[in-house]
């Protein structure tokens, strides 16, 4: 059984709150080893609920989500001295919504087998991702999960095209 914790981020006194709960999206990057899996997950009901939300509605949150997160980012960067700390998943929260964005009239059917895909090549950074993640600061933080993200985004609406052109 995972060791079920919560831990208070380093240099918590360092940074006001407010950007402490950005990054780590009200505190769930906190809970180990849930982490980014939680952020994420959290998000699936948000997201069924968006489908009746203008198309742009969720591209738009998530491009706002991603400017606070470079800027949280890279204070909590610069006053703890800790790289991508993992306990910041403001970067999973951003990609996640844009990339989910792409596939988002599709359901649940395809958002949680993206979700799993998603936070898959986040944890293990696979080329190019490995490479993204060496920009400096709250940059490289954010755009690391960008490309997952996007990519399997437009891996899964590419499938969703191609199955709904052979259902007809």
């Amino acid at each position: 059984m995972p060791d079920f914790h919560i831990l208070q981020p380093p240099g918590f006194d360092l940074v006001p709150t407010w950007q402490w709960l950005m990054a780590t999206w009200f505190g769930t990057g906190l809970v180990v080893p849930f982490r980014a899996g939680l952020a994420v997950f959290a998000l699936l009901p948000l997201l069924l609920l968006s489908i009746k939300l203008p198309r742009l509605a969720v591209p738009m949150l998530a491009i706002v989500i991603f400017a606070l997160g470079v800027y949280v980012s890279s204070a909590i960067d610069l006053a703890t001295g800790v790289k991508d700390d993992r306990r910041i998943v403001i970067d999973e929260v951003a990609a996640f919504l844009l990339g989910a964005s792409l596939i988002r009239q599709a359901g649940w059917k395809m958002l949680v087998p993206f979700a799993a895909l998603f936070l898959f090549l986040d944890r293990v950074k696979p080329w190019p991702m490995a490479y993204v993640e060496q920009v400096p600061s709250g940059w490289g933080v954010m755009l690391d999960d960008l490309v997952p993200a996007l990519l399997v985004g437009l891996l899964f609406a590419v499938v969703q095209h191609v199955w709904n052109r052979q259902s007809r």
